[in-house]
């Protein structure tokens, strides 16, 4: 299995407005995932640090697939896709990704 683990942090500055907009199309897409070997979960930062911060990331993104060859094909998937050209990139001044072998 491998799991998947996003981090992401928002252009500065930003409004709750925003951020809600933002978080609710991760969850969107969270809800209708392809390809996921089990739900994928987005969770959100409770703001008790400083924001300012450059170490400070805003929301996060979790799935696990049943392999790196089901991984590859949904980095390529249309849904995939339009989440990062759509949301991602106009949304967001950067994320990480993570990718693990789980038991």
């Amino acid at each position: 299995m491998l799991s998947h683990t996003v981090l992401f942090r928002l252009r500065r500055p930003f409004d709750d407005e925003q951020r809600a907009e933002f978080v609710a199309a991760l969850r969107t897409f969270a809800a209708e995932a392809p390809l996921t070997a089990g739900p994928m979960t987005v969770t959100v930062n409770l703001g008790v640090r400083d924001p300012a911060n450059a170490r400070f990331a805003d929301a996060a993104l979790s799935a696990t697939f049943t392999d790196a060859e089901t991984f590859t094909s949904y980095l390529k998937h249309p849904r995939h896709q339009v989440l990062a050209t759509e949301v991602l990139e106009p949304a967001c001044a950067s994320w990480l990704s993570l990718q693990a072998e789980v038991s």
